[in-house]
């Protein structure tokens, strides 16, 4: 299993208008069916920061299903939106894998 993890902390005062198109790429991803979004805020750490989870059964999946969005017109749309209201430079994506079981 791996999972993605996309940190992006908001302009200060548009924290509501980031959740309201975040919300909007959520349902996107899932009428293209593609893997779900879930969308975290620190209870404590740096302010105004999001962090999407998405998770993936296996590498196979990711790569298509971030084909399947970045070549998708309305997804474009929304994404391009939604980082016009993040702080430049404070995007942090990640790939985790599940832990592997060592000999």
């Amino acid at each position: 299993m791996y999972r993605q993890r996309i940190r992006q902390q908001i302009l200060y005062g548009q924290f509501r208008e980031y959740t309201e198109v975040a919300e909007k790429l959520v349902a996107l991803r899932q009428k293209l069916g593609l893997a779900p979004a879930t969308l975290w805020a620190p209870t404590v750490g740096v302010a105004n920061e999001v962090v999407w989870e998405i998770d993936y059964p296996d590498l196979a999946t990711f790569e298509r299903d971030n084909e399947s969005f970045y070549s998708n017109a309305e997804a474009m749309e929304q994404w391009r939106l939604l980082w016009q209201l993040v702080v430049q430079g404070s995007t942090q994506d990640e790939l985790l894998q599940k832990a592997p079981l060592i000999a």
